[in-house]
């Protein structure tokens, strides 16, 4: 009887929605920041539970922010490599080889204590999804890029296919997978792990017969 009349829409209905768009949002990255702190807290895995205790949302508000765990898990770790991307980072600085050794084994110590909890799930979510595999192949790629180029002075004399002998080398040397066999399995401390690291890379440049 009444088809013809629309309810008046209250001038304050935008902002409503607006609202609730921005406590949804508040939410879902209180569940990533809630599973970022326990999984650096080494929660690993976290349950659904502990994440939604920590975020103080329900379990059900986890699901409608997030497909599902692996999603989760997913958001997770891209923030973290936007929240730690300072850390990826090899500083210039002035100087002889050994200056450029002690950069480069600082910055990486300084990284793998930092992201350890978060890069071991990295991995073994790598061998489980292809884009965790393939985001895992880029940063490490993009880590032995900086090798060749912190150390390129020291790599200049070298022919091409020696060089790159070397770039892997110290790559290898100074990697999260090494770095987490020394801390874990030897029980090697930090400055342990600097010593070993700093001898390994001055033998690799040195070259052999050194």
């Amino acid at each position: 009887m009444f088809g013809w009349y629309r309810r008046p829409v209250a001038p304050d209905a935008p902002n409503a929605a607006d609202g609730r768009r921005a406590r949804r949002e508040r939410n879902r990255v209180a569940v990533i920041d809630a599973m970022f702190a326990l999984l650096e807290e080494r929660h690993v895995p976290p349950t659904v539970e502990q994440v939604a205790a920590r975020a103080e949302v329900s379990v059900s508000s986890v699901f409608r922010y997030f497909d599902s765990l692996d999603d989760l898990q997913e958001q997770t770790i891209a923030r973290y490599f936007e929240r730690f991307a300072p850390l990826f980072e090899v500083p210039a600085v002035e100087g002889d080889r050994a200056a450029r050794i002690a950069a480069l084994v600082d910055s990486r110590l300084r990284l793998y204590e930092r992201i350890a909890p978060l890069a071991q799930v990295a991995r073994v979510r790598a061998a489980e999804q292809p884009r965790f595999s393939r985001t895992l192949l880029e940063t490490r790629r993009r880590m032995a890029g900086q090798v060749r180029e912190h150390l390129a002075p020291d790599l200049a004399h070298l022919g091409r296919a020696e060089a790159d002998d070397r770039v892997a080398l110290v790559d290898c040397l100074t990697a999260f997978e090494a770095w987490d066999l020394l801390a874990r399995t030897h029980g090697r401390s930090r400055r342990l792990i600097r010593r070993a690291w700093t001898y390994g890379i001055e033998a690799v440049l040195a070259g052999p017969g050194a």
